[in-house]
């Protein structure tokens, strides 16, 4: 991985932030509202255990694309979010080309 993240790749990062951060939560708490209206089929406690499992994984997921906010962690942030699908293809697209090959070929490695 490069050392330095390019400053104009970093300024699209920070901008997003806001955007997929929301978009990550409204993911899961749509999922978390799908648990609950199941819990009236399937009963309570199991949906309590899967409602529990769903926000202790989700809050990994937030933590892994939000956390270590630095320049020095961006490439592995824009990595972990093109990985969850947060990012549209046009907002991906802004980003520098160097920086789309960069985390286009670590992904297809994984």
């Amino acid at each position: 991985m490069p050392n330095e993240f390019p400053e104009s790749d970093w300024k699209i990062l920070s901008r997003l932030k806001p955007l997929l951060l929301d978009r990550l939560c409204q993911r899961i708490l749509m999922t978390s509202e799908d648990i609950i209206v199941r819990a009236k089929e399937g009963g309570y406690h199991s949906a309590y255990l899967d409602l529990y499992k769903h926000i202790h994984a989700s809050d990994e997921k937030v933590a892994n694309c939000f956390n270590d906010w630095r320049r020095s962690s961006a490439l592995g942030i824009l990595i972990n979010w093109r990985s969850e699908n947060l990012l549209t293809e046009e907002e991906f697209g802004a980003f520098s080309s160097e920086t789309r090959t960069i985390v286009n070929g670590f992904l297809k490695k994984g």
